[in-house]
């Protein structure tokens, strides 16, 4: 008889965020838990005088945090790369698909652009790009069928045809946390042959992502935001499809017998076996790579699953209150929980409503015509009360107030 985990709990004490800052801005950046931090600084320290370090350092590393982040999302260790960027994936993607003139790429509206530059550049071989915008609808209604998220989600899927090459999407939208069924988009690709991309870097970590449910042709995660570890090194999960993919970059570490340095110069014209033929050299990077390492051990430990559910408990009463204010926020199971918008009333301007917030120490950015709030595991409700108070001072200087 399994039982169930115990309900996740604060973890503020493991973060060296000031007591008087309430930091609701994990989508801009992930702040460091204090184990992440100080792996970071004992391999700077270890990096300071090398004479310790052995050939074994230059892969040893990599390949126990390699296991962490196929385990972090539920995929085959031998299919994970490490990029240093999200770019870097989406560009070896590119270098390895010839799309024809007459097919289309699907891409979500105001999609973050690391997810979209690299398909544009095919427009110039007749590559229609199909971007489906956010609908005009309500961010909440009784009717679930008819809300923003629903009919955005039923677009992207009628936007898929015959003829897409690839489609482009993230789990929760990057500006406003908008969760996409990515099931059923993965289904439509495999039922007409496309690529399909996610670029999960705002929610690995932060809530459960299984790669053999979804099974997307590429993953894309860098680890600075909900994965909370430093800028860099994140890791990509390929699907068969890559096999015999070309890399970026032809590295020396990244061919078949490495490990031995005496033989450097003994040519491999064979790369290392699995997917680290795409692996980012940075992966030998001393700090990095522990940093990676003790941020996918802490987010193993906490389990993507209770994280979410610690902070839909912390969202649900500060939501209702915001709600009342008359702010819109999307129902909890068509939101991200570690980022969501908060609609403004037309009547506030957003940059206000951003500067109004940061003089009282309360960190959100602003996207569009929405605040983003982006918790995480060492935010509790009174952080988003305190939101909710500030947000109530605005109204009522606007008279919407009672």
């Amino acid at each position: 008889m399994t039982s169930t985990p115990a309900p996740l709990a604060c973890q503020r004490d493991l973060f060296s965020i000031p007591a008087d800052h309430c930091y609701l801005n994990s989508a801009f950046m992930g702040p460091l838990p204090k184990p992440v931090e100080q792996a970071g600084a004992r391999a700077l320290l270890a990096r300071a005088s090398p004479i310790g370090m052995a050939a074994q350092d230059f892969f040893v590393p990599a390949e126990r945090t390699r296991k962490l982040c196929a385990q972090l999302v539920n995929a085959d260790p031998e299919r994970v790369a490490f990029i240093p960027t999200v770019a870097y994936a989406a560009a070896i993607v590119a270098k390895n698909l010839h799309p024809q003139a007459g097919q289309n790429v699907v891409l979500l509206g105001d999609m973050f652009p690391s997810n979209v530059y690299a398909w544009r550049n095919w427009r110039s071989s007749g590559v229609e790009m199909r971007t489906v915008a956010a609908p005009l609808a309500p961010w909440s209604s009784p009717s679930l069928d008819s809300t923003r998220a629903a009919l955005w989600n039923a677009a992207v899927l009628a936007a898929i045809d015959a003829n897409t090459a690839l489609v482009a999407v993230e789990p929760a939208h990057w500006t406003d946390g908008t969760l996409f069924d990515l099931e059923n988009i993965g289904r439509r690709c495999r039922e007409v042959g496309a690529v399909f991309v996610v670029d999960a870097t705002q929610t690995v970590g932060a809530m459960p992502f299984d790669v053999q449910r979804v099974q997307p042709d590429v993953l894309m995660v860098h680890s600075y935001k909900s994965m909370l570890s430093n800028y860099g090194l994140g890791f990509a999960v390929f699907s068969d499809r890559f096999l015999d993919a070309s890399p970026l970059e032809e590295s020396w570490l990244m061919r078949s017998g490495s490990e031995n340095f005496a033989r450097l110069v003994d040519y491999e014209d064979r790369y290392a076996p699995g997917m680290r033929r795409f692996d980012t050299s940075l992966r030998a990077n001393p700090s990095l790579i522990a940093m990676l390492e003790a941020a996918c051990q802490l987010l193993i430990e906490w389990q993507p699953n209770r994280i979410r559910e610690y902070l839909l408990g912390i969202e649900r009463r500060p939501v209702d209150r915001l709600r009342a204010l008359g702010f819109d926020v999307a129902d909890e199971t068509q939101r991200c929980a570690n980022l969501f918008g908060v609609k403004l009333p037309s009547t506030l301007d957003p940059e206000a409503c951003r500067l109004h917030l940061a003089q009282q120490k309360i960190h959100v950015s602003v996207r569009g015509s929405a605040v983003r709030v982006a918790p995480h595991v060492y935010n509790d409700e009174a952080d988003l009360m305190k939101l909710v108070d500030a947000l109530e001072q605005l109204v009522c200087a606007d008279g919407r107030g009672t």
